[in-house]
């Protein structure tokens, strides 16, 4: 086997982004092994940019070891040790492993020749790993300090763009300018907020405008929620996930707008009904943020030859104008267990309006209302809450118990102790994957305020009452929509 001289490079960031000895400590490597190890092959492993203090990891570094206990590598340079390592435990593991393989030495230009498992690398090990501790104690500090003076952080963050001001020494001082496109979104996404847009409507409208996020993403409405919430926008500087004082930078929302939006977004979005009159959503009508087009995926719309979900998606039937179809999925349809591509189909616009109008009609049946709003989980959820009421009179006994002279051991109390947390833990667990009880729904206000919700506050609120709506195979040659193939299975009915 070829064996080799491993060139160890890990090349430090500076601040404009480029790297600390790129070019060199190659060059320095190849001259040192022709001169000492003439003839033997040399191979470089370069990170660059990774730090060997935090854990990250380094791909070529991992290669390098791969080489090491492979027996490719004869010699290792670098130039220094702590190119390889600086953490004391690691190092101590690669020696280990250079050791192993045979490699007794690590050649250096500033540390020289180092016998890896000499007391002296160890040493070195100890003390690099020390002044990374110190480095990263000043750097905490200076970044306390940045942030206690109001300079912003390194981050970007949508609205503005880094800028640097001279400060009252004449000293050159980082801050932000505000990006007025960038602002004009974040001020109008707050007005629309304000008015009762949902988040999911306000991206995509933004969207639709053709805006992108900071790094140039779709906008998603959990970026609207933190563009207008971020203190960032209202001239706030944040350190370790709290906000410090103030920044110093021109607010984009003022205190008042900044503080009504964080507001809004923590209550139930409110929409405006067709009579002026205002309709909570709350969580028991929320889905996923964005949601997909049609109203029964997800679930709800089953085939009934192979109960498979059914898909939704436009198509065109025998020369028609496409129009929105569920159907099977070609490849998952499976009544016999083999592929059937796709059993069931119905049109989507009518399928929908039909399953609406049967929730609606099912609604104002006084005996369905009660059938629905029964607990059937009551008995357990109340079992629960009374166990887990003994677990902290059982807890507290305990407590005494231990503290009284000659009472329990020290073991006998944790295994004690141990044992209830994971009772209460396995009761708790339980308990939140019981659904809640349904209370507080106005049928009749749903009802007006259901044209302003959202598709996913639709789809959540049809998901309350509807188990399934059911398709069964079409009558041959029957060309309309047939309210007779549709079967629904209703919630604790």
């Amino acid at each position: 086997m070829t064996r080799y001289v491993a060139i160890v490079c890990r090349l430090s960031p500076r601040p404009d982004g480029s790297y600390e000895g790129v070019d060199l400590q190659e060059r320095w490597g190849r001259e040192y092994a022709a001169n000492k190890w003439p003839g033997l092959p040399v191979e470089v492993f370069a990170d660059a940019g990774i730090s060997a203090a935090n854990g990250d990891n380094r791909p070529q570094f991992e290669r390098f070891r791969e080489w090491l206990n492979a027996g490719k590598v004869a010699h290792v340079w670098a130039v220094e040790q702590s190119r390889l390592e600086r953490r004391e435990v690691e190092w101590f593991r690669l020696a280990a492993e250079m050791e192993a393989a045979g490699v007794d030495e690590l050649d250096t230009n500033r540390d020289g020749v180092v016998r890896v498992r000499d007391a002296v690398a160890g040493i070195k090990a100890v003390l690099n790993a020390d002044e990374v501790r110190k480095l990263k104690k000043r750097l905490n500090d200076r970044l306390a300090e940045n942030a206690a003076n109001g300079v912003p952080p390194g981050s970007h963050a949508f609205g503005y763009r880094h800028a640097v001001v001279t400060g009252a020494d004449g000293k050159k001082v980082k801050t932000y300018a505000i990006d007025e496109k960038e602002a004009e979104v974040i001020r109008q996404a707050a007005e629309w907020i304000l008015s009762g847009w949902s988040l999911a409507n306000i991206a995509v409208e933004l969207n639709a405008r053709g805006l992108r996020g900071a790094y140039g993403g779709k906008l998603r409405p959990q970026s609207v929620r933190k563009m207008v919430t971020m203190p960032t926008v209202a001239g706030k500087r944040v350190h370790q996930g709290r906000i410090v004082g103030r920044g110093n930078w021109e607010p984009i929302l003022d205190e008042r707008t900044w503080k009504a939006c964080k507001t809004k977004l923590s209550e139930p979005r409110r929409v405006v009904r067709k009579d002026g009159r205002e309709y909570p959503i709350n969580n028991a009508h929320r889905g996923n943020s964005t949601g997909r087009r049609y109203l029964l995926t997800g679930g709800v719309a089953v085939c009934g030859v192979c109960e498979a979900p059914l898909i939704a998606s436009m198509k065109q039937l025998r020369g028609r104008e496409p129009k929105p179809y569920y159907l099977c999925h070609p490849k998952k349809c499976r009544p016999n267990g083999e592929p059937a591509g796709g059993c069931v189909g119905i049109l989507g616009l009518e399928f929908e309006k039909h399953v609406i109008s049967k929730l609606w009609e099912e609604l104002d049946k006084p005996e369905f209302l009660n059938a629905v709003a029964t607990d059937a989980h009551a008995d357990r959820r109340a079992k629960i809450e009374s166990d887990l009421e003994e677990l902290d009179r059982q807890r507290g006994e305990l407590a005494r118990m231990w503290a009284r002279p000659g009472g329990l051991k020290d073991t006998e109390w944790e295994n004690a102790r141990q044992g209830i947390a994971e009772n209460e833990s396995s009761l708790r667990a339980e308990l939140a994957e019981l659904p809640p009880p349904r209370v507080g729904i106005d049928i009749a206000q749903a009802r007006a305020a259901w044209p302003d919700m959202t598709l996913d506050e639709q789809r959540e609120f049809l998901r309350m009452f509807i188990r399934a709506a059911t398709v069964k195979r079409a009558r041959p040659g029957l060309m309309a929509f047939d309210e007779n193939r549709v079967e629904i299975s209703w919630q604790a009915v």
